[in-house]
Order: C-alpha cells, then structure tokens, then sequence
C-alpha cells in the first residue's frame, strides 16, 4: 500500500493499493488487482480495477469490464463496458463546431 499525494508528466500503472490525490500529465490504468483511494485526474483513464474518488481526464476515460467506479468521471471522452460499474455522476466536455453552434 502507498499513501500519500503523486504528481508528474510520466505514465502510472496501479497494481495494488494507492491511497491519495494521483495527478499525472500521462495515462492512468488501474490494473484488475489496482485500487485507488482519492481523486484521479491525468490526459487518459484506463479502469479494470476500483477507483474511489472523482476521476477527471482531459482525453479519456475507459472503465473496462470488471472495473469499478464510485466518483464522479469528467472527460472529453467516455467509455463504458458491459460489465463494469459506474456509481456517480457524468460530465463531458467537449467543443461544439461552428456550423452546429449556427444552427441552434
């Protein structure tokens, strides 16, 4: 088990427990065996394991059948499989182009 605050620019792998904030400019996967106790922001989210705690990507987040989720998830992009468990809300954030701005 680790506890405590990790930032950085690289890419993690979470395959046993990690309790507190994890802030990374790189991609998060939370492997099968993976459990994360707090919030989670980082460019791309891979889920297969738990994820305690508001998960926030500026590209992606794919929670993989089996993983599990109990926060609320903000990305561009959201994956759910079939399967996995989603306990929180959902926010997307996204730019609208042009010419769909003009027709409404």
């Amino acid at each position: 088990m680790v506890r405590g605050r990790l930032d950085g620019k690289g890419d993690l792998r979470v395959e046993g427990v990690l309790e507190g904030e994890l802030d990374l400019e790189g991609d998060v996967a939370v492997g099968p065996d993976g459990t994360l106790v707090g919030p989670l922001r980082a460019r791309s989210i891979e889920v297969a394991g738990e994820v305690h705690g508001d998960v926030l990507a500026g590209d992606t987040v794919a929670i993989r059948a089996g993983g599990r989720v109990q926060g609320d998830v903000r990305a561009r992009r959201i994956a759910i499989d079939d399967g996995a468990a989603l306990h929180g809300g959902i926010e997307m954030d996204f730019d609208l182009e042009e010419d769909e701005e003009a027709r409404r």
